[in-house]
């Protein structure tokens, strides 16, 4: 079968352009020897439910195009915006960025207060409605390096505390590797679940993915899920190889100097994955943040 390509229109070639220039730059300033400093924005996401169990649609409080706003999923061909999303202002502090989620959940809380409503986060909280996580930097150069560092020091920490079941998003949705390039020659990473299950949870995440996307370079020598085994337990469920990666994955990031500064936010999730622990998706998520409805 022949497919035919046509041109990008003059707008296309003229971002196509753009985020080529952007990308040339950013990889220069690496390959000299400097250190790169990531940008990080996310948009998690929430589902809400009556006390009754049933879906309410987070269209109905926010509109789409909001800091918190709503998210749409296509059921037996039907747009629907179940998904409630926040959208911080991007911060270069995993603490400020963590402190801006909990602000916009505040705010959201007040909107729908005395609806009786009950917030779940996670990776599948709810049938048929997985949620996600999505990081997004600027300022970084995306490299095969870097986003198998997020593969290795993010999405495998975060597979041994999802909860039983938890796995059954992927492949469709938090399949390894999972990229989108972004029109302002950033990139957004879309294969974590939604973090929002607690703060502390949180403020490891983002912390993990700055170490991560950073000082990718350093990492190189820990990288276990490029062992094709790791992978096939990384889908399958399998975790105690994944386990023991973990530790190996723990004791590289505690080797860099930057470790320092983040260690107590990163150490928080380490240990819980040690001790066998796995977040709750049943919890209303406003508890864990200490926000009253």
């Amino acid at each position: 079968m022949d497919i035919a390509i046509g041109e990008p229109d003059e707008g296309g070639a003229r971002s196509l352009a753009e985020a080529a220039s952007a990308f040339a730059a950013r990889w220069a300033e690496e390959a000299a020897g400097g250190t790169p400093e990531a940008l990080i924005g996310a948009d998690p996401e929430f589902v809400m439910l009556t006390g009754a169990g049933r879906v309410v649609p987070a269209s109905r409080y926010f509109g789409p195009g909001e800091r918190t706003g709503s998210d749409s999923v296509v059921v037996r061909g039907v747009q629907r915006w179940p998904l409630a999303e926040l959208r911080p202002r991007p911060s270069r502090d995993p603490a400020a960025l963590a402190q801006r989620i909990r602000r916009l959940l505040q705010e959201a809380s007040a909107r729908t207060a005395g609806a009786g409503l009950r917030w779940r986060a996670g990776a599948a909280p709810v049938k048929g409605l997985p949620l996600g996580g999505h990081l997004h930097f600027s300022g970084i150069a995306l490299t095969a390096e870097r986003l198998r560092a997020l593969d290795n020091a993010l999405a495998l920490p975060l597979r041994l505390l999802e909860p039983n079941g938890a796995g059954r998003r992927r492949p469709r949705y938090g399949a390894l590797g999972d990229v989108r390039t972004k029109s302002h020659g950033g990139f957004e990473y879309r294969t974590p679940p939604s973090w929002l299950v607690s703060p502390r949870l949180a403020l490891g995440v983002l912390s993990l993915a700055k170490l991560a996307v950073e000082h990718s370079r350093e990492l190189r020598g820990s990288r276990p899920l490029d062992d094709d085994a790791l992978r096939d337990a990384f889908y399958e469920g399998r975790l105690a190889p994944l386990r023991r990666a973990a530790a190996t994955v723990r004791g590289a990031l505690e080797s860099l100097p930057a470790y320092a500064r983040h260690g107590e936010a990163i150490g928080f999730l380490f240990d819980a994955i040690e001790a066998g622990k796995v977040w709750d998706e049943s919890e209303d998520i406003r508890r864990r943040w200490r926000i009253l409805e």
